[in-house]
C-alpha cells in the first residue's frame, strides 16, 4: 500500500517538514498532501507559497497536491469564525480523507498547523474514515527550532523533535462501503448516530419497532399487555425484545454492561439520558 503524508497548514509551516523529515525515515511516503484554506487572502497565503516551493525543492520526486478548503457556498475560505466556516472546514478535511481513502492510500495525517479548532476538526474526520492501518500525528518543536523558522533541522536538533502519535478511534465503516461512500452519505450517517432512537430503529425489523414503540408509549407495560395491544402472543413480544436488547448491546459503545436493557431500552426510546 502506498501512503500519503496529508499535513494541515498554518502560519508556521516549517513544522510540516520538520516533521515530514522525521516521519519519512521510518514511512516509505508516495506523496505530500497539504490542506490549507484561501490560498491568495488568508494568512497563510505566504507561508502556502513558501512551504510549497521548499516541498518542491526538497523532495522533487514527490508529487505535491494542494487541497484548498473553501466555504459552502465554494467561496474562499478565510478562517473558522462562526458555524458555517467551521463546518465547511471539517467537510473540506473529509472529501480530502475519503479522496484518498477510495484511491487506495494509507493515510499518515499530520496536524501541524491552523487554529486549534482546525485541529479539531481534523481529528474528528480522521476518526470517521481513517482505519488501523493509517496515523495521525502532531509534532512538537522547541521554541528555539521553531523560531528560526528554518524547514529541515539535523544532528542533535532533530533527536528535539517530538512527532507524536495521537489516539483516534478507527472508522467503523466496513472497508469495501469506502469505495462508493459519498459526502453525503456520510453526513447521513452522522446525523443518524447523533439520535440513539433512530440510529436503533434502523437496525430493527418492523415487528420488532411496533413492539419496541408500544414500549415506548407505555413504559409500564408487561409483555402479556403489549402482546394484548398488538394482537400477537406473549412469547413473540419476548422473543422479539430479546432481539432488540442484543441488537442494542451491539449498537452502542458498552453495550455489553447494560445491566438492565428494559430500562434502557425505555431511554433511548423517550429520549432521557
Amino acid at each position: 500500500m502506498s501512503h500519503i503524508y496529508l499535513a494541515t497548514v498554518g502560519q508556521r509551516p516549517q513544522a510540516v517538514t520538520v516533521a515530514f523529515d522525521n516521519l519519512r525515515e521510518k514511512y516509505p511516503y508516495a506523496r505530500i498532501g497539504l490542506l490549507h484554506t484561501d490560498p491568495v487572502s488568508s494568512g497563510i497565503a505566504e507561508p502556502l507559497r513558501a512551504l510549497s516551493a521548499e516541498i518542491r525543492r526538497a523532495y522533487p520526486n514527490l508529487p505535491l497536491d494542494l487541497h484548498e478548503i473553501r466555504a459552502l457556498n465554494d467561496e474562499p475560505l478565510l478562517d473558522i469564525e462562526d458555524d458555517a466556516s467551521a463546518e465547511a472546514y471539517f467537510y473540506g478535511v473529509l472529501d480530502a480523507l475519503l479522496h484518498y481513502k477510495q484511491a487506495g492510500y494509507g493515510i499518515h495525517l499530520m496536524v501541524a498547523g491552523g487554529r486549534k479548532a482546525m485541529s479539531v476538526y481534523a481529528v474528528y474526520a480522521a476518526s470517521l474514515l481513517l482505519d488501523e492501518y493509517d496515523k495521525v500525528f502532531t509534532v512538537l518543536t522547541p521554541k528555539d527550532i521553531m523560531d528560526s523558522q528554518v524547514y529541515h533541522v539535523s544532528g542533535t536538533d532533530r533527536a528535539r523533535i517530538q512527532v507524536t502519535q495521537m489516539p483516534f478511534l478507527p472508522s467503523r465503516f466496513a472497508p469495501t462501503t469506502l469505495e462508493t461512500l459519498t459526502r453525503q452519505d456520510i453526513i447521513d450517517y452522522l446525523e443518524q448516530r447523533l439520535n440513539r432512537k433512530e440510529l436503533l430503529l434502523s437496525r430493527l425489523t418492523r415487528a420488532q419497532r411496533q413492539v419496541v414503540n408500544v414500549l415506548a408509549e407505555h413504559d409500564d407495560y408487561s409483555d402479556n399487555q403489549i402482546a394484548a395491544m398488538l394482537a400477537i402472543a406473549p412469547r413473540t413480544v419476548e422473543n422479539h425484545l430479546r432481539e432488540v436488547y442484543d441488537r442494542m448491546r451491539a449498537t452502542f459503545d458498552f453495550g455489553d454492561r447494560i445491566q438492565n436493557p428494559r430500562l434502557a431500552l425505555i431511554k433511548i426510546m423517550k429520549g432521557w439520558e
